[in-house]
């Protein structure tokens, strides 16, 4: 294979043909670009019989963000080997990855075009019942198996090898627990939203609470993480996800990613009355997105007791008071991320497109203003919080105001 060139629409189409034989020898193809993405290139390449596959490639310059972070080509092999391992986790669930080229930085995927992305689909009010234990399911079962409780030190650390992702996690870090409770350049907020973003740079108490959510994001390797598990991460199609983007891969606490997901669904909580314009609508929908987070919770703790008391290989970790508290950590890191990332989607780069979607000026800056107000309240109480209803109490709130 030649050395790393950036791909034309042209070259992913011959990379589809020459590692896949899913198209055949009598195929015309073609090759589109597609979405819209500061640090890889997406091809769509299908034949005249509606055959097709996804071609990424990862580029070496972030478009727009090459000063702040250099990235490695590696990402890509990363990437691909975390959706191997999250798809072995749960096969239904996650793109299926179909080769990976070193040198080109390219892989090919499944195509999801029957699909659609969670995101918009839920800020249109649709609802996808088997969402919460789908995605439950999948992080318990690979947060477990990556995790202490059933690997030995050689496959911890085989694993920590792996998935070693420096440059990837700086971004995690500045863009989640830095930019947003400091005046950087990189964000984005709007300016009537400078009075709250000066209170979060000023706050003391709550970055005390920051900084100790980046120490364990940097410090705690528990298990494999997917690394950016929002509704944008999620496609659906039916009662079915699929699970796929995990270039931020990395081992961190368990609970990042459930603190992701959580904090995306409560984004689109805050900006379900103004996106809708219906009452009733948005009330159905914010209790659906409720009682999502509450059994993704319910489902991943029982799930993850389940297999600890099922598979657990060390003696001493098969204590059942060790794994309920360990289980009780998982919850504390997953209400402080989900309120980081609430924070973040509205101060920081890259600002929630939700928002963007609320036309009324005053119903955008309320619902902006409810999502910092309710990440703040989630990071300060996250380090004492007991139960799941920490979590919700605090959206009841925003539905009562």
């Amino acid at each position: 294979m030649p050395q790393y060139q950036r791909f034309t629409p042209e070259d992913a189409a011959v990379f589809a043909n020459d590692h896949s034989e899913l198209f055949g020898v009598h195929s015309k193809l073609t090759s589109v670009s597609f979405g819209d993405n500061h640090m890889n290139q997406v091809f769509r390449v299908k034949n005249q019989f509606g055959t097709s596959l996804i071609v990424k490639q990862a580029l070496p310059v972030a478009r727009g963000l090459s000063e702040q972070w250099p990235l490695s080509l590696d990402r890509l092999r990363i990437e691909a080997e975390a959706l191997i391992q999250l798809g072995k986790a749960s096969p239904d669930h996650v793109v299926e990855v179909l080769h990976y080229d070193a040198e080109q930085a390219a892989m090919l995927l499944e195509d999801l075009d029957q699909y659609e992305l969670l995101s918009k689909t839920l800020a249109s009010g649709r609802q996808f019942h088997q969402l919460a234990e789908q995605l439950a399911q999948l992080l318990a079962h690979h947060s477990f198996f990556s995790s202490d409780f059933a690997t030995d030190i050689a496959g911890k650390n085989a694993g920590l090898k792996k998935f070693n992702n420096p440059q990837a996690q700086q971004v995690v870090e500045d863009l989640l627990l830095s930019d947003p409770y400091i005046n950087h350049e990189r964000n984005q907020h709007q300016p009537h939203l400078q009075q709250l973003a000066r209170q979060l740079w000023q706050d003391e108490k709550l970055q005390s609470q920051v900084a100790a959510l980046r120490a364990a994001y940097r410090s705690c390797p528990q298990a494999l993480q997917h690394g950016d598990l929002g509704c944008n991460s999620i496609f659906v199609c039916g009662d079915d996800i699929k699970v796929i983007d995990a270039e931020f891969a990395c081992y961190g606490p368990v609970g990042f990613d459930l603190g992701l997901f959580f904090g995306s669904l409560m984004l689109q909580y805050c900006a379900a009355q103004g996106v809708m314009n219906n009452t009733e609508r948005a009330r159905d929908q914010q209790n659906y997105l409720h009682n999502q987070i509450k059994d993704c919770w319910q489902h991943f703790a029982n799930t993850f007791l389940a297999l600890c008391q099922q598979h657990c290989r060390d003696p001493l970790f098969s204590n059942r008071s060790y794994q309920e508290k360990f289980v009780l950590q998982v919850l504390r890191y997953s209400i402080g991320f989900a309120g980081a990332e609430l924070i973040r989607r509205v101060i920081g780069a890259f600002p929630a497109a939700e928002f963007k979607q609320i036309a009324n000026t005053t119903a955008r800056q309320q619902a902006q203003q409810q999502a910092i107000t309710l990440g703040c309240r989630l990071i300060m109480l996250h380090a004492e919080a007991s139960s799941i209803s920490q979590l919700l109490s605090p959206l009841q709130d925003l539905q009562m105001q």
